[in-house]
């Protein structure tokens, strides 16, 4: 019962704390603006550095990841189970891309995910940011993010529980969330299998243009290109 009691409370705590909107903090105090109305939609890090400014995107990023790696911390030094953490961690994740004090228009999860690794599985997320690394040279970064949360998922796995808990929930949680798209992107028009639509936000993290709209402007998600 202990132990159950720890879990709530960290879950519920985790899920508050990852739900504190500072991208849509900045937007109003620093721009007036709404960011869940501008450019891609997506109240992250990489949203507020390209419609506020790139001081306020990088104090957005550092304050996202603090709300993981703060409470994490805390509960390390307090000795509280490592399943109560994982669940604290995952319930971030949770209140990022899906938080309750904006009608759950969130962010993507990506940099408050790799916060959260970096405390509970250092050495499994050095490889996922080597991943992210080939996928920024070359210029394919939301594809090798894909392949650096199911590798790092593998990886977790061999470690065991309780980090493999957090290591696919959080992996589940960004294919849900890429799959969801972006806010402010635009649906493809007309008729389009579903599985290319699906094929291109899992793998891409963006959505579908049919090739006689390939002169169009494209808008990819910026969870990925961005981590945010």
């Amino acid at each position: 019962m202990a132990l159950f009691l720890k879990c709530l409370v960290s879950s519920v705590v985790g899920y508050l704390l990852g739900s504190i909107p500072f991208a849509l903090l900045a937007g109003k105090i620093l721009a007036g603006k709404d960011l869940r109305k501008c450019g891609s939609g997506n109240l992250g890090a990489s949203n507020v550095f390209r419609e506020v400014g790139k001081a306020a995107g990088v104090a957005v990023f550092f304050l996202d990841c603090a709300k993981m790696v703060v409470p994490l911390l805390l509960m390390r030094l307090l000795g509280l189970p490592e399943l109560a953490q994982a669940l604290c961690a995952l319930f971030v994740i949770i209140g990022h891309n899906w938080p309750i004090f904006t009608r759950f228009v969130g962010g993507r999860g990506l940099a408050v995910t790799l916060a959260g690794g970096i405390v509970l599985l250092p050495w499994e997320t050095l490889a996922f940011f080597g991943m992210l690394a080939i996928g920024f040279f070359a210029n394919a970064l939301a594809l090798f993010a894909a392949f650096g949360y199911l590798l790092w998922a593998a990886l977790a796995f061999v470690r065991g529980e309780p980090a493999v808990a957090f290591a696919f929930g959080a992996t589940v949680l960004a294919f849900v969330r890429r799959l969801q798209g972006s806010p402010q992107v635009a649906a493809p028009i007309g008729e389009v299998k579903r599985s290319k639509i699906i094929r291109e936000r899992l793998l891409f993290d963006r959505e579908y243009r049919p090739p006689e709209a390939e002169g169009d402007e494209t808008s990819k998600a910026d969870g990925v290109t961005s981590p945010k």
